[in-house]
């Protein structure tokens, strides 16, 4: 009687065993999910700064006002323009990092974006004439 209920557990947990590494194989190898088209305005906060942040740094290092115009229009399309200031507002004054802070300012300035917390991370104008 014994042997028969061990090898019951046994058969059941191979079983159990080899439904999981299917069923992994299944869902990561065969046919893993491809999500595409996915919509950053259902981001949570969180996210939404992190995607923010990466379109900054796009845009530092392709240049492309368009397309970085058009990431943020897909984040926050009521108000994109509104929502990078007060991010970038934010983020100055919680006193992050100097380079994400640096790539949000350029990109709100490109935009024609501005408000007097940016100013100090604004680049220079440049002149020929020096006062002194």
């Amino acid at each position: 009687m014994m042997r028969s209920w061990l090898r019951a557990v046994v058969w059941l947990a191979l079983g159990l065993a080899l439904g999981v590494a299917l069923g992994l194989y299944v869902g990561w190898v065969a046919w893993p999910l491809e999500v595409t088209e996915a919509n950053p305005t259902i981001l949570q906060e969180q996210y939404r700064q992190d995607y923010t942040l990466l379109i900054a740094a796009a845009y530092g290092e392709d240049g492309d006002l368009e397309a970085a115009r058009q990431r943020l229009y897909s984040l926050n399309p009521d108000d994109p323009a509104g929502w990078l200031v007060k991010f970038t507002v934010d983020y100055i004054l919680a006193g992050r990092d100097e380079t994400e802070i640096r790539q949000l300012v350029r990109l709100a300035n490109d935009l024609g974006l501005y408000s007097p917390a940016m100013a100090p991370y604004l680049p220079a104008l440049e002149t020929d004439d020096v006062q002194e």
